[in-house]
């Protein structure tokens, strides 16, 4: 099975959420954000439904289990961009060795650090929702060729 986060910008949620749908006809379970349209702003931050009762911190720790519980990540990053809280969910992704997909490429122009720009150019594919779904599953289904099944490990632990 499939499993997938959605990284961007709140600014971009309808965008976002045109991309679950995506890959949700795809069979991609999407483990978040959830669909819809955040509620009023409290201090910048832009909560969903879900969401109205918690703080910002634990809004922001449910979202990064999310990431580590996906098989991939998506950006929804129209003409490239990316802010502050997409930079650190990104990076949390590349800490968790999860595959990173994005809609265009990060703009060269926002004022990232050239470090974390090089490592950006190295660890995002760029790539459509439906070549996303297909990558994946050819990685799924060649790995699950790798794995021995019950029966094989138990053979080869009595030929020992």
């Amino acid at each position: 099975m499939l499993t997938s986060t959605i990284l961007g910008s709140f600014r971009f949620k309808a965008e976002i959420d045109a991309t679950r749908n995506q890959f949700e006809r795809l069979g991609v379970v999407v483990l978040a954000p959830e669909k819809g349209l955040p509620w009023r702003a409290r201090r910048g931050f832009l909560p969903l439904e879900s969401e109205l009762y918690m703080d910002r911190g634990q809004v922001e720790n449910e979202f990064l289990k999310a990431i580590i519980r996906s098989t991939f990540i998506y950006v929804v990053d129209p003409d490239g961009y990316v802010g502050e809280t997409v930079s650190l969910e990104i990076g949390a992704a590349v800490a968790a060795y999860k595959p990173i997909y994005a809609q265009e490429p990060i703009n060269p122009n926002l004022d990232l650090d050239p470090l974390w720009r090089k490592r950006m150019q190295d660890f995002i594919t760029v790539a459509e929702v439906t070549e996303v779904v297909d990558i994946e599953r050819t990685k799924l289904s060649s790995e699950s060729e790798l794995v021995p099944t019950i029966a094989e490990q138990l053979n080869y632990l009595s030929a020992l």
